[in-house]
């Protein structure tokens, strides 16, 4: 019986406790609160970077860009200083009045007393300008320069080096200080300058840039100890610049003068966002209960665009949501004054702020016109109009537009719509569809709207401050999509459900047959626009994507390219540089075997013009593609320039037993062009017949001297052939036939291409026919123009000086100015071959300090390097053409690896006589001497 009991009372209170746990209410867990600081920025007054309007509205660049950070932060930003100067602002933060300070120049006082942060938050531009029209300055013209009268600023930090700049050009000014830019500029438009010089983000149409100085970053700086903040706030750079590009572009366009942000959640947004929904985060919103249609509330719930745009932003992020009923707008006031809802879903930029309540704004989701809701019949004349209490962004309509009319301030729409109605009021300002809905629900149809022009309020919603940072880029990514997609349904929808008239209305409006007609074609017509508008905007998305596709598709071929490029270059330069390497050991290993040490060094002599031809070829694409190539203009023999270079390449078909045959149908034909360049196309070619046409192979060369001017030089072979189709490819760069016959044979691929580009540079033709294992046969057509008669006369009769070669230069005394030792034994070497003595100066300022100690026409040439410590060579140069010395036009000749068009170009530009390229020989060092000495 006890233990029935006992069992019983058991029961009993296992029931009594799955009841307990059952009728446990069970609630939902809100979002976490974060502590957020709140930061002061300077915000004094700058044209286009700091602006603030009569009502307070802050603009900018800095200011855009301050609140764009503020979304990647766990704080808010507040600004202040806009009545003091950059100065002023400097010591508030020194003094700890303010926090950040957004545009400062790095110096290194200043770096020693704040902490700068490592993204420029602006870059300015120092130039010195004209007024647009003045044509009497010439820009780089120094001469003109001279007399001008120029304004600078009395304290701005590159007086100093213009003053420098002003002596350095040789010019005389008057210069004028000025305290402003303002100051500055105006002087400048009067004429009481003729010139400026001032640092500019955006420069004046006004004016016209002559001489540009460079840039300067401006950065975010704070005090030593708020280090941390600078770090958060470089952190808060990376993510904006990783989400939004573009918004320096953007933000200096809209300035100084769009692309749109990423709306793709991070990595950490994805992260918390999970948790919420493991912890069923309920969102909270409140929104305005006197704002229909945009938002109100009918039996405790919650109904109208805002709301609608709030819910289904909840939905896509897939979190719960409730909307916080409250009856008047006290009520609402106070919970976003208290911060205790996490979503402010009718926000606008006036309410940031304001009365305690501190929420980051994100985009706006609707932008709507303002309205006057106004008896009918009234007169033009307002002179007092009601606005509802505590509606800001309201009362500044109202100060803007109508500063003199008195402001009556009503609790909601009702009573001002009574005032209207019993003429206390002469209208009401309120948002236009809110206007529109009160006057279709008046019956009598007592009321009119009449628009505001040029006025607009854009409304988004406010995320707590205190929420997580990345709740609020969660919940501003997610309204930009939905607002995108839905948003003009939705608005639509409210505007068609407010729209429906009673039939009591329809009595009061007296409608005609014709009125009808003509609102329902006109609405027709509205639609069918916004149809067009529709399809128009989607096609233009679809074009949009369709070039977005191909230009991934051209970014991976790039990508491809590089890596075949770079693959390519690894394999054609260590292969020769093996043997380089290679031969050079075996050589010191058998340094007394004489035939293996001859052997070794022919083979490194070998591999080295071919990684010299390579590397050539390289340089060659590159030249051409860009256009940096310039053509030689002098008289040559076209015959005598194809026996050479079948004579440079005889060696090689001789070790394959091949027959070249040359033949000319003119040999004392003379015409003006680049000889080198045009050697280099045959050399090319021929190469190619040589390596491609097996042991015993023939190969035929000839020149033809067509009418007007053209020569047609052939190559052709009986060599393995190419297919048509690889033909098509034979010109483009790194590219050769996939045959197993040639595998082993080396070649870089770019042969052809630089033989396509010097033919197009000299305006000829190329042809090739080619049949496999036939045979190929080139053809290049160049036109060139005659030679004078006194030219073809040197060309075909040269004088005895160059029969003798260059035993006239025996004995005479040079200068050597080259920097690397090994590169200065060599030349030394080299020049001593052919019996010049050499003194070797070791940079551009030793060797200046030799030629001013030697005695005038002690030394015969001199052979300068372009790039060397201390002093280079071009202005060494400048140095020895500028003195006063008798033999200041002594031959330089520059001894350089700089290759390039441009390179020549500034060699001659400061006066040398010639141009020899390394690696140097010998043959290339007789050359210059005797066209540079007897020119």
């Amino acid at each position: 019986m006890k233990n029935k009991i006992r069992k019983s009372a058991a029961w009993l209170m296992l029931g009594i406790m799955l009841s307990a746990i059952v009728c446990t209410p069970v609630y939902a867990k809100t979002i976490d609160r974060v502590e957020t600081p709140d930061y002061t920025v300077a915000f004094y007054a700058f044209d286009c970077y700091h602006m603030q309007d009569e009502n307070g509205n802050k603009t900018g660049y800095g200011y855009e860009m301050m609140q764009g950070l503020s979304k990647y932060l766990q704080c808010t930003f507040s600004y202040t200083g806009y009545d003091k100067t950059a100065a002023e602002c400097i010591d508030m933060l020194r003094n700890g009045e303010i926090d950040i300070y957004t545009a400062a120049k790095w110096t290194e006082e200043r770096a020693e007393e704040f902490v700068y942060s490592k993204h420029p938050a602006i870059t300015a531009t120092t130039c010195m300008n004209i007024k647009v029209g003045n044509n009497k300055v010439i820009a780089g013209d120094y001469s003109t320069y001279d007399g001008l009268r120029i304004g600078l600023l009395e304290r701005h930090t590159y007086n100093d080096r213009f003053l420098a700049f002003v002596k350095e050009k040789g010019f005389s000014c008057d210069i004028q200080y000025y305290d402003t830019p303002t100051e500055l500029s105006a002087a400048l438009i009067s004429g009481e300058v003729d010139a400026l010089v001032d640092s500019y983000i955006g420069v004046p149409e006004d004016e016209q840039i002559i001489e540009n100085f460079g840039q300067t970053p401006y950065y975010i700086i704070a005090r030593k100890e708020d280090q941390a903040l600078i770090t958060e706030l470089d952190e808060a750079f990376d993510q904006m610049n990783l989400e939004t590009p573009n918004w320096r572009t953007e933000l200096y366009n809209k300035y100084y003068g769009s692309q749109s942000k990423s709306t793709e959640l991070t990595g950490e947004e994805r992260a918390l966002l999970k948790q919420m929904k493991e912890n069923n985060v309920v969102v909270r919103g409140v929104m305005n209960p006197d704002a229909n249609p945009y938002s109100w509330y009918e039996d405790g719930e919650a109904y109208g665009i805002s709301a609608d745009l709030f819910r289904a932003t909840a939905a896509e992020i897939g979190l719960s949501c409730e909307i916080m009923p409250v009856s008047t707008r006290e009520e609402y006031e106070q919970v976003l004054k208290e911060g205790n809802a996490d979503i402010w879903i009718d926000m606008d930029d006036a309410f940031e702020g304001s009365d305690g309540a501190r929420y980051k704004q994100t985009g706006s989701y609707l932008t709507t016109t303002v309205s006057v809701l106004r008896n009918r019949g009234a007169s033009e004349k307002i002179r007092r109009l009601a606005v509802v209490d505590g509606n800001i962004s309201l009362k500044k309509t109202l100060s803007a537009v109508w500063p003199e009319v008195e402001i009556l301030e009503l609790n909601d729409n009702a009573q001002c719509v009574e005032a209207i109605i019993s003429g206390e009021a002469d209208g009401a300002l309120m948002p236009s569809y809110t206007a529109q809905k009160l006057a279709r629900d008046d019956l009598q149809n007592r009321l009119r709207v009449d628009i505001v022009p040029g006025v607009v309020i854009s409304i988004g919603m406010g995320v707590n401050a205190s929420d997580s940072y990345l709740f609020y880029g969660i919940w501003e990514k997610t309204l930009e999509n939905v607002a995108e997609r839905m948003g003009t349904e939705v608005v639509q929808s409210y505007l068609e459900e407010t729209a429906t008239p009673t039939a009591l209305q329809y009595l009061f409006d007296h409608p005609v047959s014709l009125v009808m007609i003509a609102g329902g074609l006109i609405l027709v017509v509205f639609l069918l626009l916004l149809y067009l508008q529709m399809t128009r905007s989607r096609n233009r998305q679809r074009e949009i994507s369709d070039e977005l596709a191909v230009a991934l598709g051209e970014a991976k071929e790039a990508n491809e390219s590089k890596q075949n490029f770079f693959s390519k270059m690894s394999h054609d330069i260590r292969t020769p540089l093996n043997v380089v390497l290679g031969m050079t050991q075996i050589a010191q290993k058998y340094k007394y075997d004489v035939p293996r040490l001859e052997r070794a060094l022919d083979s490194i002599t070998t591999e080295g013009n071919y990684l010299l031809v390579l590397i050539n070829s390289i340089l060659d694409v590159n030249q051409l593609e860009h256009g940096y190539i310039e053509l030689v203009k002098e008289p040559f023999n076209p015959a005598e320039c194809v026996k050479n270079s079948v004579e440079i390449l005889k060696p090689l078909a001789e070790k394959k037993d091949q027959q070249i045959t040359v033949t000319c149908d003119r040999e004392d034909c003379v015409v003006i062009g680049d000889a080198n360049r045009y050697s280099q196309i045959m050399i090319n070619i021929i190469s190619n017949a040589i390596k491609y046409t097996g042991t015993g192979g023939h190969i035929d060369v000839a020149l033809q001297c067509l009418p007007e001017g053209h020569y047609r030089f052939t190559c052709r072979d009986d060599g393995i052939g190419m297919t048509e189709e690889f033909i098509q490819h034979i010109c483009e760069e790194y590219t050769r036939a996939e045959d197993s016959r040639i595998s082993k044979t080396q070649g870089t691929g770019l042969g052809m291409s630089v033989v396509k580009g010097l033919t197009d540079l000299m305006q000829g033709t190329l042809q090739i026919e080619s049949k496999l294992d036939e045979g190929t046969m080139f053809s290049v057509e160049i036109p060139f123009p005659d030679a004078t008669q006194e030219q073809r006369m040197a060309v075909l009769a040269p004088g005895k000086d160059e029969e003798n070669g260059v035993s006239e230069f025996s004995g005479k005394k040079v200068l050597l100015v080259e920097d690397n030792s090994l590169n200065a034994e060599i030349a030394t070497e080299l020049l001593q071959s052919i019996g010049l003595t050499v003194d070797w100066a070791e940079n551009g300022e030793v060797g200046v300090n030799r030629y001013n100690e030697s005695r005038p026409g002690e030394y015969f040439a001199i052979f300068m390097d372009m790039q060397m410590p201390v002093m280079d060579g071009l202005e060494a140069t400048r140095v020895i053409r500028r003195s006063d010395r008798s033999d200041r036009d002594i031959p330089i000749f520059a001894m350089t690896a700089n290759t390039f068009a441009s390179d020549r170009k500034s060699c001659r530009d400061v006066g040398m006589n010639g141009y020899i390229s390394k690696p140097i020989n010998v043959k290339d060092i007789e050359m210059t001497l005797k066209d540079g000495v007897s020119a």
